[in-house]
């Protein structure tokens, strides 16, 4: 029924079938969960890692968090960007503590209400 040639293609071509499947399911990206008492902002960085928010020099917290439109953590210093659309947590310091650049999809919602 099958040769061995024809065999061995089939199961190949299984194998990379499911592989492209888990990397597509990998790529679809899931809708990111914002905490309460989110502000939303335009961001800017300086030529010195410092973030302006809404044309104000802010002050960054300690351990700030910043997370890039794939939601992955980056450095402050590797952030160079003008006038993107943000979500922004402060402390009780008023520094900022977490950054959230925003997807085109998410900048066009409005913040999100929490209950």
């Amino acid at each position: 029924m099958f040769n061995s040639k024809k065999l061995r293609f089939l199961v190949l071509t299984g194998l990379l079938a499911s592989l492209s499947l888990s990397f597509s399911a990998n790529a679809m990206q899931v809708e990111r969960m914002f905490p309460e008492g989110i502000k939303r902002g335009k961001l800017s960085t300086t030529a010195l890692a410092e973030l302006v928010i809404d044309g104000k020099l802010r002050q960054s917290a300690v351990g700030i968090r910043i997370y890039s439109e794939d939601n992955l953590t980056v450095t402050p210093a590797s952030v160079d960007v003008r006038n993107v659309i943000i979500y922004y947590q402060e402390n009780e310091f008023g520094e900022i503590q977490k950054v959230w650049i925003l997807t085109a999809e998410e900048a066009s919602k409005p913040i999100p209400k929490r209950l």
